[in-house]
């Protein structure tokens, strides 16, 4: 409780200024980088980033203020400045994960796709046995309609987290795009029992719906779909 006082204490004196340096910030980076975070909590993103420059001016190579710098901006979406913060930490460290994952987020965001992928794979390398990385890389080679490597990066999710279930439900829609009914008819099988395993009835919900769908898929030709699913429907 007193510290939560104190928090609050020094954040009315920073508002009072408008910007930490004219307030007379003398405490160690930390503590002004601490103080920062509150502001962004709030959404006073200028007096985040004042905070953080007062920080930046004095050492224009803090890591840790350089990062928080793009966190604050890219809530901000200021994105493109929050992607140059980012890139400014891979530079100092080219192996820093938050930079490389900061750096991703803003790549999805703009459309970027085969740049976020590049700097997931990145982190994939340095957690290969992170599955929510493999998870954003499917996720980002869906978008762009590259359903191998998509499968391969849920089938690699699987691979580290068996019981993952969204990614068996979504394998079983990569491999419908493929038409590889049997592989996805498996996905959906698996996807069901671990949805009732773990009692999510949405998901078992999802998972027989589109069971049914692929049953009744499997034994039509192209035409016969397509007669049926696009305009003029007989």
């Amino acid at each position: 409780m007193i510290q939560f006082l104190i928090i609050i204490f020094t954040l009315s004196l920073f508002s009072c200024s408008g910007e930490g340096e004219k307030a007379g910030v003398s405490g160690p980076p930390e503590e002004v980088i601490r103080l920062s975070i509150e502001k962004q909590k709030i959404g006073a993103y200028e007096e985040a980033i004042q905070l953080i420059d007062t920080v930046l001016k004095k050492d224009a190579q803090n890591l840790q203020a350089i990062l928080q710098k793009g966190k604050i901006l890219e809530e901000w979406e200021k994105r493109e400045e929050a992607l140059s913060e980012f890139q400014k930490a891979i530079s100092l460290e080219p192996d820093n994960i938050p930079a490389h994952l900061g750096s991703a987020s803003i790549y999805s965001k703009l459309t970027y796709t085969e740049k976020a992928i590049a700097e997931y794979e990145k982190v994939a390398v340095l957690r290969p046995k992170d599955p929510e990385i493999h998870f954003k890389i499917a996720l980002e080679n869906w978008y762009i309609q590259k359903f191998p490597e998509t499968a391969a990066s849920y089938r690699k999710v699987i691979e580290i987290e068996p019981d993952h279930l969204q990614a068996h439900l979504n394998l079983a829609s990569v491999y419908e795009k493929m038409k590889d009914w049997n592989k996805a008819m498996e996905e959906l099988e698996t996807s069901i029992k671990l949805a009732q395993k773990k009692e999510d009835k949405e998901a078992i919900a999802i998972a027989e719906n589109k069971k049914l769908f692929l049953e009744g898929r499997m034994n039509q030709s192209e035409k016969d779909f397509d007669r049926k699913t696009q305009p003029p429907f007989n």
